[in-house]
């Protein structure tokens, strides 16, 4: 009895939130495809909020030195503080210049991370091996692509890959709204079913 009061309730949760769960999933999947369309824009936007993430981050830690008693700790967290507040400034104010510089950060990021999957499928005995050498052969290629046509991609790479990655999580959410969806109506129909065997068994 106690079990089936768990179930009825995990549920009804589910019912209820099924429709949020689908609504915030195509919210996500429209974001994503604006942000890909307009890559420039949500680059910039990226690079702005990630300045501002900095500046937020650095006044707590700023915040959190005067709450300290011990000097060298003090000392630490507000030189943190400092720095973390003044890269924040620095990526605000100049946030294309900023988004050329990461941008060629993650070119090199993805270039060493699929030379490094390739060797180690190689020299290494892994279930998979095929996959991880395409996936390292595919990071690899996309590394050289943005490398290739950096500075240029700087404009616009940071936002495509804020956009691809805000579609995945929006068709994400609305594979789960389905699936509870489903879960929910079958578990409706094994509700009515098992209340009307027991009622002939009467």
């Amino acid at each position: 009895m106690h079990n089936n009061n768990v179930q009825d309730a995990m549920v009804h949760q589910l019912k209820k939130n099924t429709t949020w769960y689908l609504m915030l999933g195509i919210g996500l999947v429209i974001l994503g495809m604006l942000a890909v369309i307009f890559a420039f824009s949500s680059t910039i936007f990226s690079v702005i909020y990630l300045g501002v993430f900095l500046v937020v981050i650095g006044f707590f830690e700023i915040v959190k030195a005067f709450k300290i008693n011990r000097w060298g700790h003090f000392l630490l967290h507000l030189i943190l503080g400092i720095l973390y507040m003044m890269a924040g400034v620095y990526i605000v104010m100049y946030p294309a210049e900023n988004a050329i510089g990461l941008t060629l950060f993650l070119a090199i990021l993805l270039i060493v991370a699929g030379i490094l999957r390739i060797v180690f499928a190689l020299v290494r005995t892994v279930p998979h091996k095929g996959w991880l050498i395409v996936n390292g052969v595919l990071t690899l290629i996309l590394g050289l692509l943005i490398w290739r046509q950096w500075p240029m991609s700087g404009l616009w790479v940071i936002g495509m890959f804020v956009g691809i990655d805000a579609m995945i999580t929006g068709w994400t959410w609305i594979m789960v709204a389905l699936a509870a969806k489903q879960l929910v109506k079958n578990y409706g129909r094994d509700y009515s079913g098992n209340q009307h065997d027991q009622f002939m068994q009467r």
